[in-house]
């Protein structure tokens, strides 16, 4: 399974996701100190790329089944070369809002060619095994672009205002050479794996219909992670630690082992089992730092969150193809990876607004109540789910 052909998506997908972590901790210094703006301004550059992300779905489906999807992966990291070269001319916030949009299609039009690929390439038995090495790909590069983006960046105090309290233009080059990078790998993934779908006329949806089930379970338990991404960098300090580092340290080493080591484990168990041990380990996580709310229920937390997220998605995503053809699968997989970022957006604002209201450490209970949906709705899924194959 993993052939030359598979490496190849693989680091063209490490080199985008380079390129989107690098932005990661530079894109809201950029805004917050290099123009003054708020954290509304920050909000809506994420919000509009996640949006654009999803409304851009349904046109995949047409370029990925006419065109290939070595297109679809060219063109999306193109798409975000420009977009981070055109970072260097902005003059006004606003302008930030069209650029993170063109970016989040590059994202969306990369990494739907680039998981269609891995799922056609792999044989039947082994899917999930298969999105577990890309995953790791894209975990290397959110993990490893942001110590680049500081770096190049440098200090920035806090009191600093204006665009040369950084480097924020180095920042942008260097974000576009990653995508740059991406788009030169991507030429040699193959443009179509076996027989070219047929051109079939017919509607094309926001959400084929195998995607929607697994969609929301993907949607709800990102929802619950966001309660440990987004506020354990606070909640931490709130109880007197000097930061969440330790916390991310320790999320990354397990996530990168368990992906690496562990990508055969949901076929072993079968998909469905997979996804129930994962919610459970999700919903043991922000558990863990709710009913603690100390530092041993955040590092316990942690390790309950590595445990559920590493085999969460690869899982999900066996089981909304399974059973598809080559003519409905980028329909397939353009819809259930939408359920990502609306999983996101949803979680960060409702457990925004939790914790506006009622304090930080209840964000987690709102994450608990997250996961403990996503479990009702894995309930619905048909018990034939791919069953585990014996060792």
């Amino acid at each position: 399974m993993v052939t030359p052909r598979f490496l190849l998506v693989t680091a063209a997908t490490l080199a985008y996701y380079l390129c989107v972590g690098i932005l990661i901790p530079t894109l809201p210094v950029f805004i917050k100190n290099g123009f003054g703006s708020g954290e509304a301004m920050i909000g809506a550059a994420g919000v509009v790329f996640s949006g654009s992300a999803v409304l851009f779905r349904p046109l995949l489906t047409w370029i990925g089944n006419r065109w290939g999807r070595r297109t679809m992966m060219v063109t999306g990291a193109l798409v975000a070369t420009a977009a981070a070269l055109g970072l260097t001319l902005v003059n006004q916030a606003w302008q930030i809002l069209p650029l993170r949009a063109l970016m989040g299609v590059g994202e969306a039009a990369l990494f739907v060619g680039a998981a269609i690929l891995v799922v056609e390439l792999s044989p039947e038995n082994r899917k999930a095994e298969a999105a577990s090495y890309l995953s790791v790909a894209v975990f290397g590069g959110l993990s490893i672009g942001p110590i680049i983006g500081e770096l190049v960046m440098g200090d920035v105090a806090e009191s600093a205002r204006g665009l040369s309290a950084g480097r924020f233009d180095a920042v942008f080059v260097v974000a576009a050479g990653a995508a740059l990078l991406a788009a030169l790998v991507s030429l040699t993934a193959p443009a179509f794996v076996g027989e070219r779908p047929e051109r079939i006329r017919r509607k094309v949806s926001w959400f084929h219909k195998r995607s929607i089930l697994p969609g929301l379970i993907l949607a709800v338990g990102m929802a619950s992670w966001t309660a440990f991404t987004s506020f354990v960098p606070t909640f931490s300090k709130s109880i007197g630690l000097n930061g969440s580092a330790q916390f991310f340290t320790l999320y990354s080493i397990l996530c990168l082992f368990l992906r690496l080591f562990g990508a055969k484990t949901p076929e072993r168990l079968g998909l469905r089992r997979s996804v129930w041990m994962a919610m459970t380990f999700l919903l043991c996580g922000v558990t863990s730092v709710a009913v603690l709310g100390n530092e041993f229920g955040i590092w316990l937390g942690t390790i309950f969150f590595a445990l559920g997220i590493s085999f969460f998605y690869p899982s999900l995503l066996a089981m909304a193809v399974e059973g598809s053809d080559a003519n409905e699968r980028v329909e397939v997989v353009a819809s259930f990876t939408s359920f990502f970022e609306i999983g996101g957006v949803i979680g960060g604002l409702t457990l925004g607004i939790v914790g506006q209201l009622f304090g930080e450490r209840a964000t987690f209970v709102g994450g608990m109540v997250f996961a403990c949906l996503g479990l009702l709705l894995l309930a619905q899924t048909r018990q034939k789910t791919t069953p585990a194959i014996a060792v």
